[in-house]
Formats: structure tokens, C-alpha cells, sequence
């Protein structure tokens, strides 16, 4: 592992080397950003850009917000997607103009050194932060030791508690109300939770402990100590509610599938459903769609800032045209189109295009989705590098813990050890 670290530095070190005589050039030309009027003109010349789709997006929205906005405005500009494993696609000599990631994997990119500050890019287009959430900005800051920004935000996640208004009716319950505690939401579960004709039927899924967690903006491992940071009270709270609802007899958390397909779930507690609930709901499951519970010291709070940025690489030799790329998926327009068709939330402070999430897609009329937008998140950590494998050992263990194998203090001391021994392994 360490010596393909050192190759893929060694490669970096070349490409570097090549395009720093070109590092913010650009070639004279007609074609503007619609945010830029720099004296300098942005070339026209056909140019491909690479995109690493380290977050998923769909053929049809990769057609509809990129591909066909920019056939009409910057036809000389074409994509290249890039999916699969970042080291070998940069070992093979490719370093990919624009990145898309979640905040929580963004550090990811840091091995690579693929990461800038925008910030001066961003001024040369004059693009508008003041467009944007300051929490989406926010979360993608506190990754960088001085404040930079890596990148700008074009979808953001939240959290709802779906549910199944048959079981509840089957069952002669009350629907979740908005504004429940996680306390409320267990005292419902129970209700719902039950075997009836053969069928295990769960009152109350919170999908998985790091979901369960997110609203207290944990980390799991320090990003500036670089050290494990579980062995701690509000870890241990998030295990001991975890555990209070598996604890319900006969109740177990899941994921999707349960829910949409085999609808045995009562209530589900987890992040946009949107895309996938549509064909379910036009073959009969019965949603409804409430506030998200809260841990009852923070009301109205769904989860830590989860957004899905685009950043472009310190390395691209077109760093205006991909800030032209960004510029028009930020668009109000393809905004529009992606709020509308694609139910993704924007990150642009503006409440009305958030009202209108998913109102292109006819499953949902009639379902009030109302309730997601009585929530916020909460500050994002700073998500260490060491973060995606950390939370494999900390959701891994849980289960000693949750299965009875062992107690709570002691589950949380040996995901200390495991993550720190992993960092110290990396090094």
C-alpha cells in the first residue's frame, strides 16, 4: 500500500512539474462565464474535461444538469465522466479537472494534493456566495487548516422519518406527528413493532449508528490531533439510543429494501428517498413523510450538513471553463431542474425553489413533504482522512455492543484502539 502511495506521488510530482507553467493561463477568446467580467476573455476552443463522479449521479441527470445546459451555452466545452478507483485512474497520468464528493469524503483528495482554495477563482467569475447556505460553505471550510474553499455545493441531504400509513392503519395506531423526540419516536415503535401472520414487522428503523449520530456532529477521529475520538460521553449516548431501540422485542434496524420492497417497516429514519419511493408509491405503498426525531436538548435539528460539492482539481490546465461548468449547474435554471425532477435539495437560499423538491414527479402529488423543510442540520464536522475507514471499525463493533457480547464502555475503548492503531498503520 505504501508503495503504491509513493507511486502515485511520484506521478503527481511529474503532472505538477508539466502544467505549472500553465497554472492560470487561459487563451484569448469570445466566450464569458455568465458571472465573469474579467478583462481577460475565457478561450472558446473546444476543451474536455474530466469529472471524477466520486458521488453518484444518474445517466439522465448527468444529461439534463450538465451535458444538455452546456451544449446550449458552452457547446466548445464536453465531459468526461471518470468513476471507479481515483489512485489508478491518477497513477495511469489522468488528474481530473472537476471532483464531486461529499463533505465527509472530501478529504480523500488530499493524499493526491488535487485540492485549492477557489476562493481567488471564484472572485475572478464573480460568483455570489451570498447565494449559498452559509452551513454548505461552511462544512467544506472546516476540512482546510485556514478556512479555504475546496469547492462549491449543488445538492444538499436531509433526513425525514418515512412511514408506512398501511401498517399503521392495520395496527389502529396514530401516525407520526413532527416535532417527536427520538423518546417519542421509540414510545411509537413499540406500538408498531409486533409479528402478525408470520411477518416480523419493525416499528422503528434508524438505518445505522452513524445516521443515528449525525445530529450531534461527532467526529471519530480527530482531524487535528489525527487521533480516535469515540471513548466519549456523547458516543456513548448515541450507542446507548441505538440500543434502547433494537431493543424493542422483535425490532431491528434495516435499510432501504424493508421498507420500499418487503413494507414491513413501520417508520424509517433516514436520508432523501425521493428517487426511489416513486415506483412503490405508484404500486401502492402509502407513505407519509414526517419531521425527522431530534435528540430532545436540540429540537428541529435532522442530522450534521451532508451536501455533495463540485471542486476542480489544482491541477486542471481549464480552470475557467470548469469554473463555466460550475457557474451553470449553480444556474437557477438547471437548479430548478434539479430541485424539480431529480428531488435533490439545492444549497441556493432560496425557499421557494425549496418548496418546490420533487414537484415534477407525479408520484408525490398528494404526499405533503412539508415536514422535511422543519428541520435543519447541524454544523458538519471536520472529517479526518482517516474518516471512511474509521467509521467501518466503529459501525463493525457497534454490533458487539448491540448484541449483548459486550458493554458500552468497554465497546467504545476498543474502537479507540482499532482506529488508532489504523492510523497508526497508515503512516
Amino acid at each position: 500500500m505504501r508503495a503504491h502511495a509513493k507511486l502515485c506521488s511520484a506521478t503527481l510530482c511529474m503532472l505538477l512539474a508539466a502544467s505549472a507553467a500553465l497554472l492560470g493561463c487561459t487563451q484569448s477568446g469570445k466566450g464569458q462565464s455568465s458571472s465573469t467580467n474579467s478583462d481577460d476573455a475565457i478561450s472558446t476552443e473546444p476543451v474536455r474535461l474530466t469529472v471524477f463522479k466520486g458521488q453518484a449521479i444518474s445517466d439522465d441527470e448527468w444529461d439534463q444538469l450538465l451535458v444538455q445546459p452546456l451544449k446550449k451555452k458552452y457547446p466548445h466545452i464536453t465531459l468526461e465522466p471518470l468513476s471507479g478507483n481515483l489512485a489508478d485512474i491518477i497513477t495511469s497520468g489522468v488528474v481530473p479537472d472537476l471532483l464531486t464528493q461529499a463533505n465527509s469524503y472530501a478529504t480523500d483528495f488530499m493524499a493526491y494534493d488535487l485540492l485549492m482554495d477557489m476562493t481567488p477563482l471564484l472572485v475572478k467569475h464573480k460568483i455570489d456566495l451570498k447565494r449559498y447556505d452559509p452551513v454548505y460553505l461552511d462544512a467544506l471550510r472546516v476540512l482546510s487548516a485556514k478556512g479555504e474553499l475546496y469547492g462549491l455545493p449543488y445538492s444538499g441531504q436531509f433526513n425525514a422519518l418515512y412511514y408506512n400509513k398501511d401498517l399503521f392503519d392495520r395496527f389502529g395506531v396514530s401516525y407520526p406527528k413532527d416535532g417527536m423526540t427520538w423518546d417519542d419516536a421509540i414510545a411509537l415503535g413499540e406500538k408498531v413493532t409486533r409479528n402478525d401472520g408470520g411477518t416480523q414487522y419493525v416499528g422503528l428503523s434508524y438505518e445505522h449508528i452513524s445516521r443515528l449520530s449525525n445530529s450531534l456532529s461527532p467526529d471519530i477521529v480527530d482531524m487535528k490531533t489525527e487521533k480516535a475520538n469515540v471513548n466519549n460521553e456523547l458516543w456513548k449516548k448515541v450507542f446507548e439510543l441505538a440500543n434502547r431501540i433494537n431493543a424493542i422485542p422483535g425490532n431491528v434496524t434495516t435499510k432501504n429494501d424493508e421498507f420500499i420492497k418487503e413494507r414491513r417497516v413501520a417508520m424509517y429514519g433516514t436520508v432523501n428517498l425521493l428517487t426511489k419511493l416513486p415506483d412503490a408509491v405508484t404500486n401502492g405503498l402509502r407513505v407519509g413523510i414526517a419531521q425527522y426525531p431530534s435528540y430532545k436538548e436540540q429540537p428541529n435539528v435532522y442530522g450534521s450538513v451532508d451536501a455533495h460539492y463540485i471542486m476542480i482539481s489544482k491541477q486542471s490546465k481549464h480552470k475557467d471553463q470548469a469554473m463555466q461548468v460550475i457557474d451553470l449547474l449553480m444556474s437557477d435554471e438547471v437548479q430548478r431542474i434539479s430541485t424539480r425532477k431529480f428531488a435533490r435539495l439545492s444549497p441556493l437560499q432560496d425557499n421557494e425553489l425549496k418548496k418546490q423538491l420533487a414537484a415534477d414527479i407525479k408520484a408525490f402529488e398528494g404526499i405533503n413533504i412539508s415536514s422535511i423543510f422543519k428541520s435543519k442540520p447541524a454544523p458538519a464536522p471536520a472529517f479526518s482522512k482517516h474518516y471512511r475507514e474509521a467509521r467501518k471499525i466503529l459501525e463493525a463493533k457497534f454490533v458487539d455492543y448491540n448484541t449483548g457480547q459486550k458493554d458500552v464502555n468497554t465497546t467504545l475503548r476498543e474502537i479507540d484502539e482499532a482506529i488508532n492503531k489504523l492510523i497508526g498503520n497508515a503512516k
